[in-house]
């Protein structure tokens, strides 16, 4: 029985697909895969040929919990995408969800974290889009007003 370093020397060569799948109700889903030149069919769903470089967090050994995403001539893509996340549609966040697809089956995908965008920054061409898991939207809410504790601002 081989060990497992030999396993590993051995086994076949096999594509890890990436996937980020970005979506809000005002634009609908956007499927993207890394490193890849025609549209691929993965989990049932087709994804188009992107080129992004994603950075995970420095927790060793923990699951995904902040990361940067850098997607390289895209700019004018994300900015069309953005203009139709205004007014009312802002109360939603917007998720991405990352995938792993193995070669060898591509109908379900190996692992998948769902986080949210908390920041998004455009240059001339680059996009770089943080993720965190936690919803943005929920960090700077306000105390309500409660007119117990500030009985002067009552309207009478």
């Amino acid at each position: 029985m081989p060990t497992l370093r030999e396993y590993r020397a051995q086994r076949p060569n096999r594509i890890i697909y990436e996937t980020m799948q970005f979506y809000h109700p005002s634009f609908g889903n956007i499927f993207l895969v890394n490193y890849q030149v025609f549209p691929k069919t993965l989990g049932g769903t087709q994804y188009q040929p992107c080129s992004f470089e994603l950075a995970e967090s420095q927790q060793s050994g923990t699951p995904v919990i902040d990361s940067t995403v850098k997607f390289s001539r895209l700019a004018q893509d994300f900015k069309q995408q953005l203009k139709l996340w205004r007014s009312y549609s802002r109360a939603d966040p917007i998720v991405a969800v990352y995938r792993l697809f193995d070669s060898k089956d591509v109908t379900t995908s190996i692992k998948s974290w769902q986080l949210y965008v908390k920041d998004c920054s455009l240059d001339a061409e680059n996009v770089n889009v943080s993720l965190s898991m936690s919803n943005p939207l929920n960090a700077n809410i306000g105390l309500l007003y409660d007119p117990a504790q500030w009985p002067g601002l009552e309207i009478g």
